[in-house]
């Protein structure tokens, strides 16, 4: 779902890409079951085959586009041979996913806050399992002196203030403003963190 940029034939498949460009251009509330399958052009039937409600069918998205999301941003940390970068890259592809697709950004970052317990418990998971991912990049980096479970939590702080940061920097007109300079502060503030920890 990531990277598609128009309607796919599978019959899910266009029930999930009806549903990114609706709930991110008309807003989650404001769209309907009947909106989806008019625009996916299958029927109601074909869609409760798939997902049990919209709600169903927001928490799969996320679910789904955070997945492919966590293995760009682990293939772009695993492509760096400096170590010292490797967070820097991971966090500058996520920024960069989320500013050159507005519509994944919108859902991840907007459209899926506060719909639910089910959306939240989600969304929770997908931040824990990106989370896990900054701490295995950066842990390897850092003297073995420091609490393993206080790393884990830096490391969701870490991805909440990540997140944050993109949703009070980006212009919906002019995309992410100073986008290498945010990627370069948040990793020095991951690495600071974890430095300090450490010691």
């Amino acid at each position: 779902m990531l990277f598609v940029t128009e309607m796919p034939k599978e019959a899910k498949d266009k029930i999930q890409y009806s549903g990114l460009v609706l709930f991110t251009e008309k807003g989650y509330k404001h769209t309907s079951v009947l909106d989806i399958v008019e625009m996916a052009r299958i029927s109601k039937t074909t869609f409760y085959q798939h997902f049990s409600s919209k709600e169903d069918l927001l928490a799969n998205l996320f679910a789904v586009i955070f997945k492919e999301i966590i293995a760009e941003v682990k293939r772009e940390i695993d492509n760096e041979e400096r170590n010292v970068y490797k967070a820097y890259v991971g966090i500058r592809r996520y920024m960069e996913i989320c500013f050159t697709d507005s519509k994944v950004a919108n859902l991840l970052l907007v459209e899926s806050v506060g719909v639910s317990q089910e959306i939240e418990r989600v969304r929770n998971e997908a931040h824990r399992n990106f989370a896990q991912l900054m701490f295995q990049t950066v842990r390897d980096l850092l003297p073995n002196n420091g609490s393993e479970a206080e790393m884990h939590i830096v490391s969701q702080a870490m991805i909440g203030a990540i997140n944050e940061v993109i949703v009070l920097n980006y212009d919906k007109e002019r995309g992410l403003h100073q986008f290498e300079d945010l990627a370069r502060i948040l990793n020095r503030v991951v690495i600071a963190a974890f430095v300090q920890l450490a010691q």
